[in-house]
Parts: C-alpha cells; structure tokens; sequence
C-alpha cells in the first residue's frame, strides 16, 4: 500500500511536474513572441513618425521663396511613398492653404506659427493629429501607420494615446475569439516630437495552451522512453519556433531601405541585405572582412577621418558629417553609424554598420534653394532698375520746373529792355544786339527743358490684373533679410482675393518704398512693428503700411509728397513724390498721417479690378 501510495506520488508528482513546466514552456514561448513581435511593431512604428518629422523639416525648407501651386506638385510626389501623410498646409496668420492633392480633408485648426516643431490637435481628438513647423503643417493619419504590417506575423491589438492624456488616437483590434489570458506591454514611441504613448496586447485563446501535451505527459511518464520521447520532441518545437523567429528577423532586415551589415567581432560580415550590397557596389558574402571592400574618404571642410579608431571604436560611431564612400571610383557622400553589439556578459559580439546616401537628396535642395535665391535677385534687380529710371524722370521734371520760372524771368526782363532802349538817344545798335541775344539764348533754355519735360515724361504702363497679397509677399521676401537683422515683427492682415488691374512692377516699387521708409522708421525702436492690411473701402481696395516708429516730423507734414522734401540724411526726398504720382498714374492715390497710437501709416488706394465687380 505504502508503495502504491509512493508510486501514485511520484507519478502525481512527475506529472504535475511535467504539466507545469509545458505550460511555463508556452507561456514562456508566447511571451517571447509577443515581446519581438511588440518590439518590431513599436521600431515601425517609431520609424513612421520619424518619417513623418522628416516630411515635415522637408516641407518647411522646401517652402520658403516656391509658391503654392510649384510646392504643391513637388509634395505630390513626396509623399507617396507615406501613406500616413495625408495632407499638408501652409498657413499664415488669416488661415492655411492645403497644398497639393490631399488624401484626406484636414479639420479646421487654427494656424500655429512657431519656429520649433510641434504636434497639434484638432477640436474632437480622432485619428487625425497635424505637426507644425513655421508656416507649414503635415496631417497624419494615426490609422494608416500600420498600413504595411503583416497582421499573420505580427497579431497584434494596440491601442496609440495623446502624450499625458488617455484620448485614444487610434485603436487597432484583430478578432475577438475568447481568450485565457492577455499579454501586455505599454511602450512610448521613441521619437521626441511624438512621444505618444501606446498599449500593444495579444489575447491568448484556450487553444494555445498544449492541452493535449499534458494529457500525453501525464500518460507517458510511466515510462522512461516516453519521457525521453517527449523531451526530445519539446526541443524540436522549440527549434522550430528559434529558426521561424530568425527568419521573421533576417526578412525586416532585408526589407530595410537602408544599408545594413553585421559583423562579427573580427569584422567579417555575418548578415547583410540588399540595400547594402547595393551600396557598397559589391555581393558582401558571408566571411568578407568589410575594411578590405569598404573606403570612407573625408571632404575637404572635414578633419581627416581615423579610419582605424572607427572600426575600433568600442561604443556607437556616427560618421562625421559629409563623409563620402568610394564606390566604383565614385565619391558618394553617405550618413550612418557603427553600433556594437554584445552578449548578455557585456562581452563584444560584433557591430552592425548602417549606411544611407544622402547625396542626390541635398542636391535635389540646393538646385532649390539656389534657383529660388536666383528669381529673388532677378526680381530685386528688376525693380532696382525701375526704381531707377523714375527717380531719373521725376529728378527731370523737377529740375524743369525750378528752372523753367527764372527762365522766364530772363525772357521778361530781357523784353521790357528792349522796350526801354526804345527812348530817345540809346546806342541802338550795341543794347538791341545784346537784348536780342539775351532774349534768343533764353528762348532757347527755355526750349531745352520743354524737350527735357517731354523726354521724362512716363510711357503708358503696362497693366494687367494683379493680386495684391502677392505684389506685398514679393516685396517682404526682397525685404526679408533687413527684416530680420533689425529684428522686426510683421504682422499681416489679407482680404481673399484683391485683384487690382495695373503693372506690377510699378505696384511692388510703390509697395517697396513704402516698407523701406517703415524700416528706416523703427529702426531705432524697442520692439519694432510693421503692420500691413488690406481692406475693401467704398470701390476700391486700401493698401495701409503701418509702423510704431517717432512718427512724421510737423517741419514735413505738410509737404510730405512734395519733391525733394526728406527727413533722411542724405535722402533725395523722391521716394513719396514717386510713388504718389505712381499710384495717380493707376487711377488711385497714396497718402500718409501719423497714426493715431504712434508711427506713421501710409494708405495706397487702388480702384477694384472690374471683372472681379462684375462677377459679385
């Protein structure tokens, strides 16, 4: 009995044994899965929002001096290869424009104007969430970060949170068979920008327990084979499950657009994929000792590079920046890193080299760059130019006018002479050739500066419908530099749409003198503001240049657009009297006051365009 009741307790206690161990074993095994599969869910993810910051520092440089429609179709392409990426917008203070073709409508959300990057949130939460950088905007769609995932390899439920807040930006859920228990883990993505909190769960069903192994265990433990047999067959399982998880592995990183290499502790490649054989210029089979095929070479502008303490190095390595490869004779400039890695001992395993071509990208943006600086100069030459020849017509006119009045005066007196010698006993001959000639001289005079009047005076101009918000953008981009050395704050307030019919160029000079006097005003204010609105009043629209600066002195009020009257050391005093006759020449008016909170505003008055009457 005693032996019996032995017996029954050891085989209770080899089956209970055996029973738990299986079950720690699955456990352990679907824990090990979740983990990698969590762990290769959040790097995509992550991935995504780097991608996403990337779109957006792209669009922000892109943006500056390209207009709307040009910048639209460039975005177009840009963004295909991320789905996620739904939208894009350019805002200013009035409002933003959507840029491009849109996937999806962005939500009304008013613009955010900073220079550091943030994320912003529309009213309502909801999957759509926008990052903002300076005067663009990128709209992400939180739904369509898992587009590309593999939902047979990787089963996951997750569920993606606003930072420190429990709103729920998107939930993703497969199935809802029953489960036995759950598996969790709660990670934050790892970019700084976005660091959104996500809960990533797997339900485990009651089948995926080995049920049926432990009803087998408990019949085979009365014999040492069936033991063995069942030892044996857990190890192939468990075989099976570390060669499916380094196949899973080895395909992420085959299909990683980046070059990446594994090496091991003596440089030999270990592990490659096709983005680096392609980099590299070479098949990189297994054993190749990668500083015999690999040649960094440092630009000019670099230190030179220790190539030695690179592959040495016993921590991560960032190549410097603008360090070139030399493939196939080719200078390449490429960025990337070389990380070690080491076992659970801290002991050195190997490294992994990344590498990415940064080449054809930073060329892409400086011919950008460099074609929008051209057209920026183009445009200032032009009107430089402009500004020129009128200051030359009007400096003619006015010269013809304060000379034509003593030139009469000779005309006059030199007449009333004539008369005079008519008296009695004058030495006729000598005083009538002298008169006649001073008469003829000043007849003369006074003919050159009727052609001089005649030659100044301005052809017709070469009109056409203008839009007025753009004729003031022009001008801020020639004026931005200056704006921003002497720290001046624009404000900006636009009416949709403010056609005017007349020549540009001649409305961009006005425009330009007018934010160069605002810019000589507040150049020694704390604090300067200009302020530039444009207002339907009546028929027309109403340019007003407004400035915080001293004001207009009382001396020059009254002759504020009279030529030749300045405040300026060394003006001409031109720049008003131009721009006035100008804007009459336009069928409108340009006036000026000082403000009634300080400063001085300047009003330019422009008659509505008559199509755009018509069709209200």
């Amino acid at each position: 009995m005693k032996r019996l009741s032995l017996a029954a307790l050891i085989w209770l206690l080899l089956a209970g044994t055996g029973v738990a161990a299986l079950f720690m074993s699955a456990r352990g095994q679907l824990t090990e899965t979740f983990d990698t599969d969590a762990r290769i869910l959040h790097r995509v993810l992550s991935q995504r929002m780097e991608q996403q910051e990337a779109v957006l520092n792209a669009v922000d440089a892109l943006g500056q001096g390209m207009d709307a429609a040009a910048l639209g179709s460039y975005l177009d392409t840009l963004l295909r290869p991320y789905p996620q990426v739904v939208a894009v917008e350019r805002c200013a203070a009035q409002g933003c424009q959507v840029l491009g073709t849109p996937a999806e409508t962005p939500p009304p959300l008013a613009p955010a104007l900073g220079p550091d990057p943030a994320v912003d949130w529309p009213e309502g939460g909801g999957p759509l969430f926008a990052l903002s950088r300076g005067n663009v905007r990128v709209w992400v769609d939180a739904r369509r970060l898992n587009g590309a995932l593999d939902s047979g390899a990787a089963p996951l439920t997750y569920t993606l949170f606003q930072p420190n807040s429990d709103t729920v930006i998107v939930a993703h859920a497969l199935g809802t068979a029953q489960a036995s228990t759950t598996l969790r883990v709660k990670k934050v993505l790892g970019t700084a920008l976005q660091p959104f909190p996500i809960r990533i769960s797997r339900p485990v069903p009651w089948g995926a327990w080995p049920w049926l192994d432990g009803v087998l265990w408990t019949l085979l433990t009365a014999g040492i084979t069936a033991l063995v047999w069942r030892l044996l067959d857990t190890r192939r399982t468990a075989q099976r499950a570390l060669i499916g998880e380094r196949a899973r592995a080895g395909g992420v990183v085959q299909a990683v657009s980046e070059a990446i290499v594994a090496l091991d502790e003596g440089h030999r490649v270990t592990l490659t994929n096709p983005a680096a054989r392609a980099a590299l210029a070479h098949p990189l089979p297994p054993g190749t000792d990668l500083r015999a095929v690999t040649a960094f070479q440092a630009t000019l502008s670099q230190a030179p590079f220790d190539t030695a303490s690179f592959w040495d190095s016993p921590g991560p390595v960032d190549l410097p920046e603008g360090l070139t490869l030399l493939r196939n004779g080719e200078a390449v400039q490429v960025e990337g890193a070389l990380t070690p890695l080491r076992g659970t001992d801290g002991e050195l395993r190997g490294r992994v080299l990344t590498l990415r071509e940064v080449g054809p990208l930073q060329r892409r943006m400086l011919e950008h760059l460099e074609n929008g600086e051209r057209r920026v100069r183009e445009h200032e030459d032009m009107l430089a130019h402009v500004s020129r020849l009128s200051t030359l017509g009007e400096m003619g006119a006015g010269l013809a006018h304060e000379l034509n009045q003593p030139l009469t005066a000779i005309v006059s007196y030199g007449q009333a002479a004539a008369r005079l010698l008519d008296e009695p006993e004058p030495d006729l001959a000598r005083v009538r050739h002298a008169v006649g000639a001073s008469v003829t001289q000043a007849v003369r005079a006074a003919q050159i500066i009727v052609r001089l009047r005649q030659w100044v005076r301005r052809a017709p101009s070469r009109t056409r419908p203008t839009d007025l918000v753009q004729a003031v953008q022009n001008v801020l981009t020639l004026c931005r530099a200056d704006l921003n050395r002497l720290g001046v704050s624009v404000v900006t307030a636009y009416a949709d749409a403010p056609l005017v019919q007349t020549d540009p160029v001649q409305l961009e000079q006005i425009v330009l003198n007018l934010l160069r006097n605002a810019l000589d005003a507040v150049q020694d204010t704390p604090d300067p503001v200009i302020e530039l609105s444009i207002v339907l009043e009546g028929g027309g629209w109403n340019l007003s240049v407004r400035d915080n600066g001293p004001g207009i002195a009382a001396e020059v009020a009254p002759r504020l657009f009279t030529p030749f009257t300045t405040s300026k050391a060394g003006g001409l005093g031109l720049g008003l009297s131009l721009s006035q006759t100008l804007a009459q020449g336009m069928g409108g008016d340009l006036s000026g006051a000082n403000a009634g909170v300080g400063g001085a505003v300047f009003i330019l008055s422009l008659p509505r365009l008559v199509q755009e009457a018509a069709s209200d």
